[in-house]
């Protein structure tokens, strides 16, 4: 194609971007927000986790205080004297008494579960809310750098034009053009693959909403103004009231010394009230005979099996207890390499923002009116140009990256989904 031709069609193109960015839906809370909810709602992860949450909460039902009772029924093999006497049907019917702390401790351990079920499903809520907000983000830095690099050609056009006319010069040289040229020949492909980049973004978002992959998606714009971070010691005390992993180990902990207790409570012995009623299948009613017993578990002959139990209980909730405090220390670290990322990031984007852009910006004018009066060189112009691309891509990923920063801060203290969906 002709570079007059591509320079109209890059201005119509650039035209067409910029009244879409005016158009673009910012990526703001709200709307990250919105579309957390919708992943929460439609996601079969989180339907996983509540399935799981609900099958807990069964079995804080199927705990039981009363044993089935057993009933037995015999026949006498004897001779006719014995049956006589003694009876040849036997029917019985043994019920086991209750063990209320054996009781107690399985339905603390029932309830530990269901809770850390519930912690669990906040979790992989919170989890797959972030992976949405990142996917955003992402969605939206890759318009914003679409949208430079659009500009970027349609400023080279208006550089190809200026050449051009530069070029009708007897003295003028054609290496200009060609360099013009080759530079828009790249930028075209480097914009290309922004695009396909784009368009890998937008597949991932509509998977993580559960919708069709190649469902379009609106031109997305950065919300300028980050939300503030608070401080680091109301985050960690945040953190330890609010963080759905460390409630979920918190109430492992319970689980398993609930499950320590009842260890113990199998240990000791379990006692039933029996009944046998004897009768002579061809005699009256005189000749029968009930019987009433009371029986009890010798739990000492299997007491070296019940103590093994004991210490594999303990084992388990001491395991339990160093993996909440491994886990508390492990959360700090990340928290303190988030708030830092999101003051860096901060404070990289505000000195891009007032400080590099304004002197690159200044810069790429002195020399283009240079180069214009033949005072400097197209390379120098180019390389001032690239200098400036870069920097305003630098700041939109900056920005990107503090907004990241903040939401992954967020589902960090449980704050992305704040109680159980159902």
């Amino acid at each position: 194609m002709p570079i007059s031709q591509s320079i109209t069609a890059l201005a119509l193109a650039f035209a067409a971007a910029a009244q879409a960015a005016e158009s673009s839906t910012a990526a703001a809370p709200i709307f990250i927000q919105r579309l957390v909810s919708e992943a929460v709602t439609k996601h079969p992860k989180v339907g996983a986790a509540e399935a799981r949450t609900q099958a807990a909460a069964s079995a804080v039902r199927g705990v039981r205080l009363w044993q089935d009772p057993q009933v037995g029924l015999g026949l006498m093999a004897a001779n006719n004297m014995n049956r006589q006497v003694n009876g040849d049907i036997l029917a019985s019917i043994d019920l086991p008494l209750p063990r209320l702390g054996l009781y107690k401790a399985e339905k603390r351990k029932a309830n530990a579960d269901e809770l850390m079920q519930q912690a669990t499903q906040r979790q992989t809520a919170n989890e797959l809310g972030l992976s949405v907000a990142q996917a955003v983000l992402e969605l939206a830095l890759a318009d914003e750098v679409i949208r430079l690099q659009a500009e970027n050609l349609a400023w080279l056009g208006t550089i190809v034009k200026t050449a051009e006319e530069r070029a009708k010069n007897p003295d003028a040289t054609a290496t200009e053009t060609l360099r013009l040229e080759s530079e828009f020949a790249v930028r075209t492909q480097t914009l290309a693959s922004a695009r396909r980049q784009r368009a890998q973004f937008a597949t991932t978002l509509n998977l993580l909403l559960v919708r069709a992959p190649e469902a379009p998606w609106a031109a997305l714009i950065l919300p300028v103004k980050a939300e503030e971070i608070f401080s680091a010691i109301s985050l960690k005390v945040r953190l330890e009231h609010d963080n759905p992993q460390l409630d979920a180990m918190r109430h492992q902990v319970e689980g398993a010394q609930a499950e320590a207790d009842a260890a113990r409570a199998r240990k000791k012995p379990v006692f039933s009230l029996g009944t046998q009623y004897f009768t002579y299948s061809r005699g009256t009613i005189n000749d029968s005979m009930l019987v009433f017993g009371f029986k009890m578990t010798l739990p000492w002959f299997n007491s070296r099996v019940y103590k093994a139990d004991i210490e594999r209980a303990d084992n388990l909730r001491a395991a339990s207890q160093r993996d909440l405090d491994a886990g508390q220390r492990e959360l700090y670290t990340q928290l303190t390499a988030l708030i830092t990322e999101a003051k860096n990031q901060q404070q990289l984007a505000e000195a891009y923002a007032n400080e590099v852009l304004p002197k690159s910006e200044q810069a790429l004018s002195t020399l283009q009116n240079a180069w214009v009066s033949s005072k400097a060189t197209l390379l120098e112009v180019l390389d001032a140009r690239r200098l400036l691309l870069d920097a305003r891509q630098e700041q939109k990923r900056a920005l990107a990256a503090r907004h990241v920063a903040a939401y992954s801060l967020t589902a960090l203290i449980g704050g992305l989904i704040k109680a159980p969906t159902h």
